[in-house]
């Protein structure tokens, strides 16, 4: 018998407008638990990685869907 946990694959979000479709999905929806710490860490990943070097070091991209 195999007990492995398997966790969900999320996409890697690459674009301000993939980052703010999941701040969208991920505010309206019924996540619970270890699935929305996954949603939410991955939002919170691509924020930082989206950041440039000349923006604003307090503003997140995606900020304006939160």
């Amino acid at each position: 018998m195999n007990s492995a946990i398997v966790a969900p694959v999320l996409q890697v979000l690459q674009t301000v407008q993939e980052l703010d479709e999941a701040v969208r999905s991920y505010v309206t929806s019924d996540w619970q638990g270890e699935e929305l710490l996954q949603h939410w860490q991955a939002i919170r990943d691509a924020s930082l990685t989206l950041l440039s070097p000349d923006s604003d070091p307090l503003k997140v991209p995606g900020e304006d869907s939160y």
